[in-house]
């Protein structure tokens, strides 16, 4: 029996050749650019262009405008440098917040609520303020033209120095504020016992703003409002107690929990009766001084006071006899 040789090899290599022939095909229909270049700012795109290289931050947009590819560029490059100081920051576990996650997730919540509200959030971040196009070292830019729909799109991209000295600046920086946000609503959170006068309130609430506006994280937050709201609630525990002073005066004193405190605020006075009416600081207690020559034996005089109280008003209405 004559046995053939050589043609089932000579099959297998006509299949292999078919089949390589149909993967560049295939290959070159894959990465066949689906757009054509109408407009360019450089004959040859600069080396750096959608690369990585060290020391510089490289951003890069494509949207319907040149401005607006532009300025997703510099919010980019915001992201990135936010990424890359979020990387590196040793968030503090303070003994009165009582952290539910670690540093791992507090590091993506960070990122994660700055990205997510954009400029307006990262605006409270001091080393943000600073990025602008001034400082960008190279660009460039593309018209394009889709070949199917004739639309036209720009790509635009932006070379954003970054070097490692500035970046440990900003880690160093960020650390600072974070721990000077955290330290104030601590100290805010000692002091609400301390508090002196009904103005503090609002100046101590006025005081705290910066700090909530500023923690990225829910706990943080939730704690630094949570105080807010505890100094919001001190009104409502202002007392007002007085006793006559003589002939028509009377001294009335504000307290918060048991604990006096002043007011620069005068009461407003009405009367069924005195005329003359008028309040004037003295000392920590507040005179009440009136005229009562009009006022009749047998009736019941008063006179009432309405403090103006941040959030609410507290009236005081005392009595008083003619004789």
């Amino acid at each position: 029996m004559e046995i053939k040789k050589g043609k089932p090899l000579m099959k297998m290599k006509r299949i292999g050749i078919t089949v390589a022939l149909l993967f560049c095909m295939g290959t070159v229909s894959l990465f066949a650019q689906a757009y054509k270049v109408v407009e360019k700012s450089d004959k040859k795109a600069p080396v750096w262009y959608e690369s990585a290289e060290s020391g510089y931050i490289v951003a890069s947009a494509e949207t319907g405008s040149m401005e607006e590819a532009r300025q997703q560029c510099l919010e980019s490059v915001k992201r990135q440098i936010i990424q890359a100081v979020a990387q590196n920051v040793e968030f503090s576990d303070s003994h009165t917040v009582k952290q539910t996650s670690g540093n791992g997730d507090r590091i993506t919540e960070f990122v994660d609520q700055y990205m997510a509200e954009g400029s307006t959030r990262a605006a409270s971040l001091p080393f943000i303020k600073g990025i602008s196009l001034s400082k960008v070292d190279g660009s460039y830019w593309e018209k394009r033209r889709d070949k199917k729909s004739g639309k036209i799109t720009y790509a635009y991209a932006i070379r954003y120095p970054f070097p490692e000295s500035e970046h440990k600046a900003l880690v160093r920086q960020f650390e600072e504020q974070d721990r000077a946000m955290e330290d104030l609503i601590k100290k805010m959170e000692e002091h609400i016992s301390d508090i002196s006068s009904v103005e503090e309130i609002d100046q101590c609430i006025t005081k705290m703003r910066p700090a909530v506006e500023y923690f990225f994280d829910k706990t943080r937050r939730e704690w630094a409002e949570g105080v807010v709201q505890n100094y919001r609630k001190l009104p409502t525990f202002i007392t007002a107690e007085g006793k006559s002073d003589g002939k028509d005066a009377y001294i009335v004193s504000l307290f918060i929990k048991g604990k006096k405190i002043t007011t620069a605020a005068m009461p407003k006075l009405t009367s069924n009766c005195a005329s003359q009416l008028k309040a004037v600081p003295c000392g920590e207690d507040i005179l009440i001084t009136y005229n009562s020559e009009d006022c009749l034996e047998d009736e019941e005089n008063f006179v009432e006071l309405t403090f103006k109280m941040p959030g609410k008003s507290l009236k005081h209405k005392f009595y008083f006899q003619v004789k």
